[in-house]
């Protein structure tokens, strides 16, 4: 064959095979050009009434999950990154996310809340990415993109999704073949509008949409996981590739990760399988606690929820791994497992610390953001921004709140695995007769457990909860409700003004007014007012030093405020200046009366 014969039969190959590609290369360019499902392709969108920050994109969180969307925490930040920020994402599953409680009480948001009052000058971003029912596949797909947003830090707490959560190596969510090759290959082609369009043509969700059993039931395929079977190693195999990778890819951009151990409950939670070792095990650690052996209590414990072979909490292989991370140097493993143990009651994880199987109370959520964020302090870049604060960060949350999350507890509680043997319909029954004994207790119980089994829009039953604590005289649930309101809306000016005015009058309630109102400011909402507010709280709690960086602050913006002139004497009598302090008195008198 001549060498003019060999190329035309050589460039007809090419165009053979060509043709597949060119042909899908022209749906993709069509369906992006029409615009389909062109809301879903980013992670963060603009925030509908203000362009200048993002939010999660909750229409592109669907691509993981073939049968629900999961809550994402509404944690606005600015699209352009400001100087004196200090940025952080957080990742992990329904724990870190806060669940069952509402994002405010994760760690996450405590420690944002906390560098708030425990820094100076930091604009602070504390962006939870944590999701129900995610694992490391979504970790890993989600760390990719947020690595263009700058993070100063990634705090990392996931582990006990590697089986039965999406993608999990046990999990009919995207069932297939345990290669973390395949499966990451399937997160890469969700990226094309092609493969979206097959997938929602192909979707089976309509089929599942009356299923009402709950996600713990519907997500397993492999209930029963032995120790050292294949699935158990695919499991921990695919934990350590993507966190690993996750880590490598934000230490080659020199980003620290704050990874913790992860923790559930030993000692009030009976294995969920009826395998007899693990079930002997426990039975055995239950009688050595009750002889106040501990140390071999907790052997016997840690054994039992090893061997349960129905593994929604975490085995311990997951922490080998996790503690290994931090061979890297841009790696602080923060032994997450270890503080709640120490701080439990009987010195065992129990259920002063755990609310179900795996889920901190609000005090464990308090405990860990201390333990996390007693780590990031000792970052060079907050080392210099640090302040000694005469207030903590309020540490208790209203009837409301508490009842919102029991009774997402007792749904949880009321189906498999923790209930076994009964129809859909008893476990339905079952749950509706301790919700109706929620909503007989009181007003706000009734709002609580109402917004949690119908899934209400939370700041509207917040604020009949608002209105009913102030009508009722009860000023501490009221100031507590307006604190988690103004969580939802820090850009509501209508509820900074009524919360501060009624705190301002009631000295009791510094402590919420304040972190409210770094939170309003630290938002964006830079009126003086509020920093003058603030600077007072400072001062009249014997704080000079704290009070100066507001005066400053608010001066810059407008020097002859009526209160600012007043705060400035009073700064000046508390460090000793009485000249400065009369000089500024007299000028605050002035003020008063051209008024």
């Amino acid at each position: 064959m001549s060498s003019s014969s060999k190329n035309r039969t050589l460039l007809l190959w090419a165009i053979t095979l060509s043709i597949p590609f060119l042909l899908f290369g022209g749906i993709e360019l069509g369906l992006r050009v029409f615009g389909y499902n062109k809301d879903s392709q980013n992670l963060f969108i603009e925030v509908e009434s203000n362009p200048n920050y993002l939010v999660s994109n909750t229409k592109f969180i669907e691509r993981y999950f073939p049968s629900f969307v999961p809550q994402v925490a509404p944690n606005a930040f600015r699209k352009e990154k400001a100087p004196n920020t200090f940025r952080v994402f957080v990742f992990g599953g329904s724990s870190a996310l806060g669940f069952p409680y509402n994002f405010y009480y994760s760690f996450a948001d405590q420690i944002e809340q906390q560098l708030l009052v425990s820094t100076e000058g930091v604009n602070v971003e504390v962006i939870n990415l944590a999701m129900t029912a995610i694992n490391s596949y979504v970790i890993h797909d989600l760390s990719k993109r947020v690595q263009e947003y700058e993070p100063d830090a990634v705090i990392i707490y996931a582990g006990h999704n590697e089986f039965y959560g999406s993608f999990g190596a046990a999990s009919t969510q995207f069932n297939m073949a345990n290669s973390v090759a395949l499966k990451r290959l399937i997160l890469w082609l969700k990226n094309w509008r092609l493969y979206q369009l097959m997938e929602s043509l192909f979707s089976k969700s309509g089929k599942e949409s009356n299923d009402r059993r709950t996600m713990m039931a519907r997500v397993v395929k492999h209930a029963d996981i032995s120790l050292d079977s294949d699935i158990y190693h695919d499991g921990i195999t695919q934990f350590e590739k993507n966190i690993g990778d996750v880590i490598d890819s934000f230490s080659k951009d020199k980003v620290p990760v704050f990874i913790g151990t992860v923790a559930s409950n030993l000692k009030d939670q009976a294995p969920l399988s009826d395998a007899e070792a693990a079930n002997a095990a426990f039975e055995e650690a239950k009688n050595s606690f009750a002889d106040t052996d501990t140390t071999k209590a907790l052997e016997l414990f840690l054994k039992g929820k090893e061997l349960d072979e129905i593994r929604f909490r975490a085995p311990e292989a997951i922490n080998e791994v996790i503690r290994a991370f931090s061979e890297n140097e841009m790696v602080t493993v923060v032994d997450i497992q270890q503080v709640l143990r120490n701080s439990s009651e009987s010195s065992i994880e129990d259920e002063s610390l755990f609310i179900d199987h795996l889920h901190p109370t609000f005090e464990g959520h308090f405990l860990m953001a201390d333990v996390f964020l007693e780590e990031i302090k000792k970052l060079p870049r907050l080392q210099s921004r640090l302040i000694n604060n005469p207030f903590g960060r309020p540490d208790s949350i209203s009837d409301f709140e508490i009842t919102f999350a029991n009774v997402a507890i007792e749904r949880l509680l009321a189906g498999y695995p923790f209930t076994k043997g009964i129809s859909q319909e008893q476990e339905l029954e079952n749950f509706e007769s301790v919700f109706r004994q929620y909503q007989e207790k009181s007003h706000v119980d009734s709002l609580g457990a109402l917004t949690a089994r119908e899934q209400r829009f939370v700041p509207e039953m917040l604020t009949e909860a608002v209105n009913y604590s102030r009508v009722n005289g009860d000023s501490l649930a009221y100031v507590r409700h307006y604190y988690e309101l103004l969580k939802w809306q820090l850009n509501s000016i209508s509820l900074v003004e009524r919360v501060t005015e009624f705190a301002i009058t009631n000295r009791k309630y510094d402590e919420y007014l304040l972190n409210m109102l770094l939170q309003v400011v630290n938002d964006g909402n830079t009126d003086p007012r509020y920093m003058d507010v603030i600077s007072s709280l400072y001062l009249i709690n014997n704080a000079p030093e704290n009070a100066k960086y507001w005066l400053e602050r608010s001066e810059a913006l407008n020097p002859n405020s009526t209160r600012l002139l007043y705060n400035y004497a009073r700064f000046y009598l508390v460090i000793g200046d009485t000249l400065a302090g009369q000089q500024y008195f007299q000028r605050y008198l002035e003020s008063q009366r051209n008024q």
